[in-house]
């Protein structure tokens, strides 16, 4: 189940392995019949609106897989549904797209060794993460600088202060409208400051973070892949996880203007294998 006909999710959709399959179809929401004869043994969702979709149906007992959606955005919807028949009754997975914070804070240390502090800006779904990089940053040696930010604040008066207490800076996804934001005015603050920020897109690195952490869609179909081979030969549901795979895209010019002699993204890459398999 695709969330629209954009052309991500269908490349997604075409990379991930369904040979274990003899009976599927490929359907984009606005092509979804609720009258259906056929209810399906497992519905793949792909996006948040697919989804939300699939936890919406009064169909029981049908396996659900999402994937290609932020991690709070799911915790979000499986709450909202949690009394829902597909929450009740059939198992619900999903396979995040957005990176495990521990993961992003052992790379801050890792670019930074040096740093005393690290800060990073909150909106209304990344707030959830608050007590967690509060925690994982003095686990790794940080002082935590943090502030919130909502559609009436003055980014720039927000992100200013905050990027000077910083050493280094990490940028977190939220809502669309906040990450445009946030990234226009973080990415020009950091660099006037002398300070490293680290992204959360290929864009991102693109428009002048340090570096970047994501994780690809050929990464996340491969992920899924796995996850409905489990699913098929065990019948156990795994638990909603993280991805495993990540890219690391490093500005190299960024990292000059700011006097950073980085590792190679493999060894970085390496490193946090290592320590956050």
């Amino acid at each position: 189940m695709l969330s629209d006909r954009h052309h991500i999710y269908q490349d997604l959709a075409n990379a991930i392995q369904t040979e274990t399959f003899t009976d599927y179809r490929t359907l984009v929401l606005e092509e979804l019949d609720s009258d259906m004869v056929t209810i399906p043994d497992l519905i793949l969702a792909i996006g948040t609106r697919a989804c939300e979709t699939a936890l919406q149906l009064t169909w029981q007992h049908s396996d659900i897989v999402c994937t290609f959606l932020p991690s709070q955005t799911f915790i979000q919807l499986v709450e909202k549904y949690r009394t829902g028949p597909a929450v009740a009754t059939a198992g619900v997975t999903a396979i995040f797209m957005d990176q495990p914070l521990q993961r992003q804070i052992l790379l801050a240390r890792l670019i930074a060794p040096s740093a005393q502090s690290i800060g990073t800006v909150f909106g209304s779904s990344s707030v959830y993460q608050q007590q967690a990089f509060m925690a994982l940053s003095r686990a790794a040696g940080f002082e935590a600088q943090h502030a919130f930010l909502d559609e009436q604040q003055n980014p720039v008066q927000v992100l200013t202060p905050l990027i000077q207490r910083s050493d280094v800076f990490l940028s977190l996804p939220d809502s669309a409208s906040f990450n445009r934001n946030v990234t226009r005015w973080s990415l020009y603050i950091t660099l006037r400051n002398r300070v490293p920020l680290i992204g959360f897109s290929a864009s991102y690195a693109e428009a002048g973070a340090v570096v970047s952490m994501y994780t690809t869609p050929q990464q996340l179909a491969k992920q899924t892949s796995q996850v409905l081979s489990q699913l098929t030969s065990t019948d156990i549901m795994p638990a909603p996880a993280y991805p495993v795979e990540f890219t690391l895209n490093i500005n190299q010019s960024a990292a000059r203007t700011l006097r950073l002699d980085l590792p190679a993204a493999d060894v970085l890459t390496q490193h946090l294998t290592e320590v956050f398999p």
